[in-house]
This record gives structure tokens, C-alpha cells and sequence, in this order.
């Protein structure tokens, strides 16, 4: 089975540019979801950049996660939480939203950590940082997971080409960097990226 997309949005970018680079990925293949981290943000201009992207990607049939409080899933119209803390966070998450709205456990640390919060009931595990370089560490425990866990995996590659593009067995490949900044273009880039994946044994 071939790994589903992942978008990881800019981290600086304004709602028109999330906006223009969600349609051209869009161009190039289905995109499961797309989560959008605060980054420095205001909270009233996240809350905005949020609106903005929601009906869009929604209509589009991306699954809309943010960070943040669980409550403002429901205010904001999203369809989920991406949780980067710790195992406490994750539960209090999964306590409030599941099972109406899809909680995701990220910034794992050990495979003790993923188990932990794998316990807990989120819709995914995520492996891998949200920007930056890809991590090898992470990598090998995205491939451990989709070995022999239930719970879907996201493995993030913020770096990934064509070229070095996995998912490792996992459910999910998180793209983001590489792709918003491709010299070929977001379309392009993501099409051989796609077309990658697609023939990897």
C-alpha cells in the first residue's frame, strides 16, 4: 500500500500562500491532511490562518489538524489536534475530542514514548520532526512501529526528494519544507515524489 500524504504547512506562511501551495499539491495527488502548526503566531492570527485554510482543504477532502488547546478544534472547525507534548497532553486531548474529532501524538522521544502514548488511543503516531532535516532516529523507529503496531504512523521527512522519499511502512508520509520550497515547484516536486513511492519496493 502506498502511504498516504501528509502536509506539514509553512510555518510563516499568510492563509493566500497556504492556500496557493495546498491547491498545487493538489495538482500533483490526493492529500489525506494537512496540519498547520502555530509556529510564532499570534493566537488571534493563527485562529485566522486557520479559518481561512479550513473550508478550502476541507472541500478539497484534506483533513484540516492544528495545535493548541483541544477546544479550539471545535471553535475553529477543524478536524483535529496535532499534540507535541507529552503523554499527559496526549490524554487529556483524546479525552476531550475522540471520538468525534482525530488526535495525532507527535515529538516522540524513545520507543517507550510511542508505546505510551500509542496506548492512549490517537489516530496516529507521528515520527520525525516538522521542519528541518530528516532524522535518522525517528526513521528507524517509524519503521519498528509499522512493523508491529495497530495505530497508523506518519513519518515526517521535511527534507525528502524524490530520490530518498519513505514512509518505512507507515500510513503516512509528512511533507513539508522540501516541497513549499522545491525550485521545480510544489506540483512537480510532489508528482515524482508520489510516482517515487508509488514504485518503491
Amino acid at each position: 500500500m502506498t502511504a498516504q500524504i501528509f502536509l506539514v504547512a509553512p510555518a510563516d506562511a499568510d492563509a493566500p500562500s497556504c492556500l496557493t501551495k495546498l491547491d498545487e499539491a493538489l495538482a500533483a495527488a490526493p492529500v489525506a491532511a494537512m496540519l498547520i502548526p502555530r509556529g510564532l503566531r499570534s493566537e488571534g492570527s493563527y485562529k485566522a490562518l486557520v479559518k481561512s485554510v479550513t473550508h478550502r482543504a476541507q472541500s478539497a477532502g484534506v483533513a484540516v489538524l492544528i495545535e493548541g488547546d483541544p477546544g479550539l478544534v471545535r471553535m475553529l472547525g477543524a478536524d483535529g489536534l496535532h499534540v507535541e507534548g507529552g503523554v499527559n497532553e496526549v490524554r487529556a486531548a483524546t479525552q476531550a475530542l475522540k471520538p468525534d474529532f482525530i488526535v495525532g501524538a507527535g515529538r516522540i522521544a524513545s520507543r517507550h514514548d510511542a508505546m505510551s502514548k500509542g496506548e492512549l488511543g490517537p489516530d496516529y503516531i507521528f515520527f520525525g520532526p516538522l521542519s528541518g532535516s530528516r532524522d535518522p532516529e525517528q526513521r528507524e523507529m517509524a519503521r519498528w512501529w509499522a512493523e508491529i503496531m495497530e495505530v497508523p504512523s506518519v513519518l515526517s521527512d521535511p527534507a525528502a526528494t524524490a530520490e530518498t522519499a519513505t514512509a518505512e511502512g507507515g500510513d503516512f508520509i509528512g511533507l513539508g519544507d522540501s516541497l513549499w520550497s522545491a525550485p521545480e515547484g510544489v506540483t512537480a516536486r510532489l508528482s515524482a515524489i508520489v510516482k517515487a513511492l508509488e514504485t518503491s519496493p
